[in-house]
């Protein structure tokens, strides 16, 4: 299970996407069994940062099937939105909820981030 630091978003990840350096993109459900695509989108020690997004189960399937990017179930999410979770310095930072139009512009855009190596 991933808790965030206490914060409301509790997900279970099913399934590692991508595990180059240690889970990157991960499959997931929330407590009511709802799918997610979780992804580190910073995996920098004093700035840890994941983008989940809530997903179809049709969405998960193409993406597990391949025939869909993570980054385009993320900006293609089932609410339309992704939550930006942020651990700065060991300490929680409160979410940051992002359209999906949004949400490119708050991906880091060396070669760290794994979502973005994704959508390519």
């Amino acid at each position: 299970m991933l808790r965030f630091c206490g914060f409301d978003l509790e997900l279970w990840v099913e399934e590692v996407l991508d595990d180059r350096d240690g889970p990157a993109v991960c499959s997931g459900r929330d407590l009511t069994g709802r799918p997610w695509i979780i992804a580190r989108v910073d995996d920098d020690p004093a700035h840890l940062a994941w983008l989940c997004a809530e997903v179809s189960e049709r969405a998960l399937r193409a993406v597990l099937d391949g025939r869909a990017s993570a980054f385009d179930a993320v900006r293609h999410s089932a609410t339309g939105t992704a939550e930006l979770v942020t651990v700065d310095h060991g300490r929680a930072v409160p979410d940051l909820c992002l359209l999906g139009a949004q949400v490119d512009e708050h991906l880091p855009t060396n070669e760290g981030s794994r979502l973005v190596a994704l959508a390519a």
